[in-house]
């Protein structure tokens, strides 16, 4: 679920007052998101760990899957095997 973060054009940005719109804010929240280092924890996240889409976790426990991506919903469901 590799995707690209596209920048706002350089005039979509900043709006009459000065002010970064809110396709700069929506920009600025996926680069934070995106530069986040993974969850770690022991055994599967479903139903245990809480994050939002986007966001890898990585089970330490030896007899576990290994890698873990949120591919949908909220909470502490969607999580999905990836190793």
């Amino acid at each position: 679920m590799t995707e690209n973060i596209q920048a706002p054009l350089l005039s979509d940005r900043i709006i009459e007052d000065g002010f970064a719109n809110i396709q700069f804010y929506t920009w600025m929240d996926q680069i934070t998101e995106a530069v986040k280092p993974p969850l770690v924890g022991s055994g599967s996240p479903e139903g245990v760990v809480i994050a939002t889409v986007g966001r890898w976790y990585v089970d330490t426990d030896s007899s576990g899957t290994g890698i873990y991506l949120k591919n949908t919903g909220e909470g502490d469901t969607g999580w999905v095997a990836r190793s």
